[in-house]
């Protein structure tokens, strides 16, 4: 696939199969990531997969997560179950869940650097994706962001979660993309 044909061709896939993505498929998808520019070439990327049974870890560190935050908010024993249910299945939305770690800089430029340079890798990761034929969407969301998730990968002070990727062979019909006309966003400086 040409690489301007699979930029404007890319979507974010929300339902893909539950067949298995070849080991070697993934391994091209993070190979991809580490060719993403970083500033000072600090490589602040870290990953995490999750697949086949795997995602079990990352669905009981979602669950808990959950209810410690329906603690916190005072939900019901309903409400909480519900919502702890929901978080457990998300980790099995797709056979590969990957989670994109931005580790801190030295200072708060190097930091902000170092997270710009991961989401260049998450868009790396879904063009790689989408050319292998399969369907990926980036989510985060609350949950990603809890003090629970941060222990559960170890992360240290300004460590981030920028993106959880799940991947599979796409489940659903193509759908057009709005996007405004780039004109309505450029502001041209010339001489």
């Amino acid at each position: 696939m040409e690489l301007v044909e699979a930029i404007r061709s890319r979507r974010s896939v929300g339902r893909v199969r539950q067949e298995p993505v070849a080991k070697e498929l993934i391994e091209r998808i993070l190979e991809s990531a580490v060719h993403a520019p970083n500033h000072k070439i600090t490589e602040p990327w870290r990953f995490h997969v999750f697949t086949g049974k795997g995602r079990g870890e990352l669905a009981r560190a979602r669950a808990e997560t959950a209810r410690l935050q329906a603690e916190a908010e005072g939900e019901d024993e309903e409400l909480a179950a519900g919502r702890i249910s929901r978080e457990r299945k998300k980790a099995f939305r797709a056979p590969v869940v990957i989670a994109v770690i931005s580790e801190a800089g030295r200072d708060e430029v190097e930091s902000l650097e170092n997270y710009a340079a991961c989401a260049a890798a998450v868009q790396n990761m879904q063009l790689t994706a989408h050319a292998l034929g399969l369907g990926v969407i980036w989510r985060t969301g609350p949950v990603a962001y809890h003090e629970h998730m941060r222990g559960f990968f170890g992360l240290e002070t300004g460590d981030r979660i920028v993106a959880y990727l799940y991947i599979g062979y796409p489940d659903m019909g193509e759908r057009p993309r709005r996007r405004k006309p780039v004109e309505e966003k450029t502001t041209w400086h010339e001489g």
